[in-house]
């Protein structure tokens, strides 16, 4: 692995505070200004991202347009962040895994890290994206098997690896502040949740709701317990750029990254990206599918051995609907929609599986 390379601060922590010289010595070029446009207000949580397009002095060249993530900096998310640690992880994602595993992420230029206010700063290259594709009404089964060609190409890559045991800044499913972030997120958010979704939710949904918070600690426990790889633990299609000319596909967004088996990412992929009837139409065939894509890329695993967790990450999944109304910005027009459309598939996903938890 590569050696962590993790720039402190000072830094800009806000797009207003940008310099060109930063830009200069990030991009290897010299940067004479630059302009920036917010973009995805009402898809990050924990970030704010910004298309930052340079103009460069003289003969100077360098890319037209790149990204510019920084902390969000409302108190709810910086404090999420820093139980969690989720930005140093995705910075040391970028640094020290990604640049040896052959999936596709933006190309990397530069990463900026304060560890005790959970700010910072990362510059990427800008992907062409295809704006149609939206979680909210969910992936075809075409995307969704792109996606699977990457995930199995992530986890083969790093199935059962011996260095993951040395990248203790990567938690495994159960790990104690892992656990306890997401206790809190769960405890905080489940009231808001049901509260936003009011009438979108039955009896049986309530009492699944009311249940979750105790029940999460064993789940995670359970998906802790199975072989394991690298995931990126927040595969949904909003960290999923599509480009418009061929549809391959690119992964962003890894501060949810962590050591787990497969399925953590599989399942937590299908409740957030598919709709219910997609899942329930495709599902076995989606599984196959990723199971003959690991299989190309080295790694044979029995059907049972893919599914190992897989029930039990739906009420993973459902722990992120709960995070929405406590770190993202409720003023967004989305975030209900957001949050409705992941509570219920993770919902239906649960009441369908709820027979295969890990005995």
């Amino acid at each position: 692995m590569l050696q962590t390379v993790l720039q402190p601060p000072p830094f800009p922590i806000r797009v207003e505070d940008l310099t060109s010289d930063l830009l200069s010595e990030a991009l290897g070029a010299t940067v004479e200004s630059f302009s920036h446009t917010r973009i995805g207000a009402e898809r990050g949580m924990l970030g704010e991202i910004f298309l930052v397009t340079p103009t460069y002095a003289g003969e100077s060249s360098g890319p037209e347009s790149v990204i510019a993530k920084f902390a969000a900096l409302r108190e709810g998310a910086l404090a999420s962040a820093r139980r969690s640690k989720s930005h140093e992880r995705e910075l040391r994602c970028y640094v020290e895994l990604l640049s040896d595993t052959p999936v596709n992420t933006p190309k990397f230029y530069g990463a900026w890290l304060d560890p005790d206010t959970a700010h910072f700063l990362l510059l990427q290259a800008a992907i062409d994206v295809d704006e149609q594709v939206d979680q909210v009404a969910g992936l075809t089964v075409e995307q969704a098997k792109s996606v699977l060609d990457q995930a199995a190409s992530l986890h083969a890559r790093w199935w059962q690896h011996p260095d993951l045991a040395e990248a203790t800044w990567l938690p495994r499913a159960d790990g104690e502040h892992r656990v306890h972030n997401l206790t809190t997120l769960c405890q905080t958010g489940m009231p808001l949740l049901t509260q936003m979704l009011g009438d979108e939710l039955d009896e049986e949904d309530l009492q699944i709701c009311a249940a979750h918070t105790a029940r999460l600690p064993l789940m995670l426990q359970r998906i802790a317990e199975q072989p394991s790889t690298f995931v990126h633990s927040d595969m949904r299609a909003d960290n999923l750029l599509f480009s418009p000319a061929d549809g391959q596909v690119t992964l962003v967004d890894w501060q949810g990254a962590g050591v787990g088996p497969p399925a953590f990412d599989i399942a937590y992929f299908f409740a957030q990206s598919l709709t219910v009837e997609t899942r329930r139409s495709h599902e076995d065939a989606l599984l196959d599918y990723y199971q003959a894509a690991l299989h190309d890329r080295g790694v044979t695993l029995s059907n049972t051995e893919i599914r190992a967790g897989y029930a039990e990450t739906f009420s993973y999944s459902l722990t992120i609907a709960c995070a929405l109304p406590v770190i993202s910005d409720p003023t967004e027009p989305r975030v209900r929609k957001l949050a409705l459309a992941i509570a219920r598939r993770s919902l239906e996903g649960i009441k369908d599986h709820q027979d295969g938890y890990t005995a």
